[in-house]
């Protein structure tokens, strides 16, 4: 059955004009880009699943939110992390000398909290406002690589059964239009541009089906990790909170 349908459908192509299949290259070329995006952005949220789940666990080993930054414990690609660097950064510059958190006064360890008044006397309060902005900064950052290719696959959703309709309604218009000319209208002469008139359309939904399912539930998980990446934010600033004076 299969067979029958693919040999069917590279006849209908091989019968169409030279535009029919010029639209029928594009939307091939536009299925090869859409299932080429549908990968990479599966491997991605895959990636960025994983490796969330590591820096958690590493993250919440400790009561002290500065200890990852401290021990210079780093995952670049990681989400989470670029989040929380990029919080830790603004913490610690606003603690004042982040060189001495980095390099702990007398008795302290890393991961280890300062007494309240000792941090209240030398490095003053924190101010959470700044620091949700600065967090607020690093967590578009991530939204924008998560959401990065995304609008091809919406594209192909969208363009993909018009290009399609567009090549059937040139290849109907053709038919007719030798119709006329011939004067004589016979099956054997007809069906054939017919089935080539049809031949885009069929193709045009080939690229737009998958890409609409894959859109669908790429998209879900984007907006599923980008609630996780903001929960994450939330506990950081709660931790800084816990652990700092602030106002």
């Amino acid at each position: 059955m299969n067979e029958v349908l693919a040999t069917g459908l590279l006849y209908a192509v091989q019968q169409s004009d030279l535009q029919g299949q010029v639209i029928v290259g594009i939307l091939c070329v536009g299925s090869a880009l859409t299932w080429s995006v549908m990968l990479t952005k599966w491997q991605q949220l895959r990636r960025v699943r994983k490796t969330g789940v590591e820096f958690l666990k590493q993250y919440r080993r400790e009561r002290d939110p500065l200890h990852l930054f401290i021990n210079h414990d780093e995952m670049p690609h990681c989400p989470y992390y670029n989040i929380y660097r990029m919080g830790a950064a603004e913490l610690s510059s606003q603690l004042g000398d982040a060189s001495l958190r980095r390099n702990p006064v007398p008795g302290y360890r890393a991961g280890e909290l300062l007494p309240t008044d000792a941090v209240a006397s030398d490095r003053g309060t924190v101010r959470i406002a700044t620091l949700r902005n600065a967090l607020g900064r690093a967590i578009d950052a991530e939204i924008l690589l998560l959401e990065a290719h995304l609008p091809i696959l919406s594209t192909a959703v969208q363009g993909g059964p018009f290009l399609g309709l567009l090549g059937s309604a040139w290849g109907v218009m053709s038919v007719f239009g030798a119709m006329g000319q011939q004067g004589t209208v016979r099956l054997g002469a007809v069906a054939p541009g017919i089935s080539a008139a049809l031949a885009a359309t069929v193709v045009g939904l080939l690229v737009a089906v998958p890409s609409l399912f894959a859109y669908n539930w790429l998209a879900a998980r984007v907006r599923h990790q980008i609630m996780e990446m903001e929960d994450f934010a939330d506990e950081f600033v709660a931790s800084v909170e816990h652990n700092f004076p602030t106002d």
